[in-house]
């Protein structure tokens, strides 16, 4: 049987090979027609369920951008203004640029942008305070696993768990070095501690930071138009930097400790704007407090309140028009001046006790309630501006009005309109009666010069040449 089937073998290897060309040329042909066909049928075929990551944020190629073209980049490094630490933080208009609200969830986009940049400077800052204390806590044995967390409520719960694998005493001892009084610790449970733990680490670590918050500048606004709706009409993104040389603008705004010398001229600011005003040219890419200085080194606070008129072609009565203009300007103009004095609030209130005891009691709530403030930028970015503002009691003295302006936003027909505000250490001083010498306009060139403007996106950058 072996042998008949080798024989059969053989027989059958002869006769493939005697036909192997004819053979060949058969499936070349074939394989070309199958070819054919796949093309055909490849160019019925409709495309990838898959979106590519260009298609879904483009704008981030618009953000990079805007940085390069004035040499910035994110982080802290000497080439950003006043070498400080940039971030930019962006968020997705919710309304579409068909209806009357759009021109309000357009500021209110912005507002949430800067919450983001805000709350991403607050926890790069909580997450190397608390990575450090624990450090000293732990003598530097801190586990790779805790130490690569990213999130202050991540890093909270690590070591939280962590804690929790110690005695009681080692617990404690965390706890005093987090700035609780143990001796006046009821009895808890291990559980108990460590939901202590955490809330003590994330309040202490966040208080710390915040005290680091001071001097935030917004030196742009990048405005991308369009989207796919209904909640995605178009994205707001907002460059901001924090220095430690405008935290001294903010301690002499909050203070009234000035040395007029430095300041730049109102007649020098008002030069610079007077054409956009005149104009009636929409100011939409500057938004909040932006530091401003000169070749000369000398400086001021520019700050941009805006508003959107909620006004209805053909429906409205002239009494409802002159109310909805008023309220929106007063809105404006009390945004302006709240920028002010938030500017100069976070160089202090950041590091006082009251602001601690506050915020000690937010992250309990936030914990209780499995709400996400912890969890993201802007969560944190909110909690904290809300606690600044509750006790912000700035006295701000010198602050001018540069000027006013409505216009109407050429890209999607909607109106605005806004206020101009300005402080300097010369300002601060004549409203002191400190000054008594008229001030000379300089001639000096500041090196500033006006944004462009493009279609499918909006930015501006620094006002000042720094």
């Amino acid at each position: 049987m072996i042998i008949r089937k080798t024989a059969l073998s053989v027989a059958l290897s002869g006769m493939l090979a005697a036909s192997m060309p004819s053979v060949l040329m058969a499936e070349e042909g074939d394989l070309a027609g199958q070819a054919q066909a796949a093309e055909q049928e490849a160019s019925k075929t409709p495309p990838s369920p898959f979106m590519a990551v260009s298609e879904v944020d483009p704008g981030d190629k618009k953000i990079q951008e805007f940085l390069d073209a004035r040499g910035w980049v994110r982080g802290e490094s000497k080439s950003n203004p006043a070498g400080g630490t940039l971030v930019v933080a962006s968020q997705a208009v919710a309304a579409d640029p068909g209806t009357i609200e759009f021109s309000q969830a357009r500021i209110i986009a912005t507002e949430e942008a800067f919450l983001k940049a805000m709350g991403e400077l607050v926890s790069q800052d909580s997450v190397n305070i608390g990575v450090s204390l624990a450090d000293r806590f732990m003598k530097d044995d801190l586990p790779e696993d805790v130490r690569d967390n990213t999130s202050l409520d991540a890093l909270g719960k690590a070591i939280a768990g962590r804690a929790a694998e110690l005695t009681i005493q080692g617990m404690n001892a965390l706890l005093e070095e987090l700035g609780t009084d143990t001796s006046k610790l009821p009895e808890m449970t291990v559980a108990e501690r460590k939901n202590l733990i955490y809330d003590e680490f994330v309040s202490e670590t966040t208080w710390r930071a915040m005290g680091r918050l001071s001097g935030v500048g917004i030196f742009g606004v990048i405005e991308e138009v369009g989207g796919d709706g209904p909640v995605n009409n178009g994205r707001m993104s907002v460059v901001v930097v924090r220095s430690d040389r405008f935290s001294e603008f903010g301690r002499q705004l909050r203070t009234g400790d000035v040395a007029p010398g430095q300041a730049i001229s109102l007649d020098e600011i008002r030069e610079r704007l007077d054409p956009q005003l005149r104009e009636g040219i929409p100011m939409l890419g500057y938004f909040g407090v932006q530091p401003v200085v000169d070749a000369n080194g000398r400086y001021g606070l520019l700050s941009f309140g805006t508003s959107g008129p909620q006004l209805v072609r053909g429906t409205m009565e002239e009494f409802e028009i002159a109310a909805e203009m008023e309220a929106a300007r007063d809105e404006a103009m009390m945004m302006a001046d709240g920028w002010l004095a938030q500017f100069a609030s976070m160089t202090v209130q950041g590091q006082k006790e009251t602001t601690r005891r506050k915020l000690k009691q937010k992250v309990r709530e936030t914990r209780g309630d499995g709400s996400t403030e912890l969890k993201t930028s802007e969560g944190i970015g909110r909690m904290v501006n809300n606690i600044l503002k509750s006790e912000a009691n700035a006295r701000l003295t010198g602050i001018q009005t540069v000027g006013q302006w409505d216009a109407v936003d050429p890209a999607t027909g909607h109106p605005y309109l806004g206020y101009v505000k300005y402080w300097s250490p010369a300002t601060s001083a004549k409203a002191q009666g400190l000054d008594k010498k008229p001030e000379k306009a300089s001639t000096a060139d500041s090196g500033s010069s006006q944004p462009a403007t493009q279609k499918s996106s909006r930015s501006t950058g620094s006002f000042g040449s720094w």
